[in-house]
């Protein structure tokens, strides 16, 4: 009986008998530990929950297109992937999957006996479209992914001149980490640390509204003052209102 494997994609040196089926292969479960599927909003799923949604894929109306074809071009063959062997793994629904009683494919939709039915053209040319387009969406979110970081600084930078003047380009805008939804752009630049409180302004773009807000944290407590920033004056205010205005305060009769 055919067993699953670990290891990397082992280039030349696997044998016939053996077929890689972990990341960047042919048949790599396209859902891991960590992502928030299948709804966006959900908590991430732990290994056992992938290769269940995995599983139930290939029992979907397009899973099973591919469901087939696994079965055919796995059966007999040992199974790797890079997956720990006492975890939950994809391989091992390929290899019930593949070496089944009968014609190798336990998620077959077919209820003839004489041979799978052929689907209607209009069945496979929907199948094909919606693969081409979650390919599309899966590259459009990967590019994201990368670019993610720059766009959140360099958006930062150049709405802070906007708003705040060319003095805004002393800040140094870094990236919060990213975020599970690409298009919300967020950046940070710290002022200055004095009085027990640190300041930094906070820039946000989510669907098209930008925003840049102080926010002022104290050092030995919880708390933290949020304010919104409208203008380079509207800045001088909310600073006088913190420690640090005694070294920035260009009048010489105190706070306003």
């Amino acid at each position: 009986m055919p067993v699953r494997l670990q290891g990397a994609e082992p280039a030349a040196a696997l044998s016939t008998a053996c077929a890689y089926v972990g990341p960047r292969s042919p048949y790599a479960n396209p859902f891991t530990a960590g992502d928030r599927s299948p709804s966006p909003a959900g908590p991430p799923m732990d290994a056992e929950e992938a290769v269940d949604l995995f599983a139930a894929t290939l029992r979907g109306p397009v899973g099973s297109l591919y469901a087939d074809e696994f079965a055919r071009a796995l059966r007999g063959l040992d199974l790797m992937c890079t997956c720990p062997l006492d975890v939950p793994c994809h391989a091992d629904v390929l290899l019930r999957l593949a070496n089944a009683p009968g014609d190798g494919n336990t998620i077959s939709t077919s209820n003839s006996m004489e041979g799978p039915a052929m689907p209607h053209p209009i069945m496979v040319s929907a199948a094909e479209h919606l693969t081409a387009g979650e390919q599309r969406r899966a590259a459009a979110r990967e590019a994201a992914f990368h670019t993610w970081g720059p766009r959140s600084t360099k958006a930062a930078a150049h709405f802070a001149r906007q708003l705040l003047g060319s003095e805004a380009a002393t800040l140094e805008w870094q990236t919060l980490g990213l975020l599970s939804f690409e298009e919300h752009l967020q950046a940070f630049a710290s002022l200055d640390t004095v009085g027990g409180q640190h300041l930094e302004l906070y820039y946000s773009d989510q669907g098209g509204t930008e925003s840049i807000t102080l926010r002022v944290s104290c050092m030995s407590c919880p708390s933290q003052h949020v304010h919104e920033v409208t203008s380079l004056e509207q800045l001088g205010r909310l600073l006088s209102q913190t420690p640090a205005w005694q070294f920035i305060n260009p009048r010489e009769e105190g706070d306003l």
